[in-house]
């Protein structure tokens, strides 16, 4: 009877270990790494990464990591100000996602893997 209760009790460890596991791995899975870079010279200089919601948009993924103002425009939020520094006269933050200048606004990029975003103050 001893020996019936600790094969039971292995049993109910092996399975509770492991579906602790695989919701661990299901929790990792839903989340990606977003690595943000604002960059203005003379004004701000920042670099972080953080853990977020995999399927957010990359506006939603910023906001999570530095504060920022929008403007909404006919084109959706036009970002104004990130880390207290505006975006003035003919300045405006350009956003380039994973190295490249992105033809879309940051409400349209969707984040599903691993994303570099950097956002550099310009001038036109």
């Amino acid at each position: 009877m001893k020996n019936c209760m600790y094969k039971f009790a292995f049993i109910l460890f092996a399975f509770l270990f492991n579906n602790s596991l695989s919701f661990a791995q299901q929790e990792l899975a839903q989340s990606i790494d977003l690595t943000i870079e604002v960059s203005s010279v003379g004004d701000i200089s920042l670099k972080a990464t953080k853990a977020v919601e995999r399927g957010i948009t990359a506006l939603e993924g910023i906001s999570q990591i530095v504060v920022l103002k929008t403007k909404d425009t006919s084109y959706g939020p036009m970002i104004v100000s990130l880390g207290g520094v505006k975006a003035e006269g003919n300045r405006f933050w350009a956003l380039y996602v994973d190295e490249k200048m992105s033809m879309v606004g940051a409400q349209e990029v969707v984040l599903n893997e691993d994303t570099y975003i950097l956002l550099n103050l310009e001038s036109f």
